[in-house]
């Protein structure tokens, strides 16, 4: 037997609630492409562009995030 024909044997043994469960877990595990901007940011972190800190308290931190 296949892994696809055990994969298929064993969904359609599922409950209903079960199909549920796997339809999330499956849709968590799809891959989205980054937007543009996304991709720039990252980009940019990558290189060390634009980046904060390294802070040496929590306080910094957020008098950093506060400005």
């Amino acid at each position: 037997m296949s892994t696809k024909e055990l994969a298929y044997s064993m969904i359609d043994n599922l409950t209903e609630e079960q199909l549920n469960a796997l339809i999330v877990i499956l849709q968590g595990l799809q891959k989205e492409e980054p937007n543009e901007e996304t991709k720039k940011v990252l980009d940019e972190a990558k290189e060390g562009k634009n980046l904060v800190g390294p802070f040496d308290s929590v306080d910094e931190l957020w008098e950093s995030l506060n400005a």
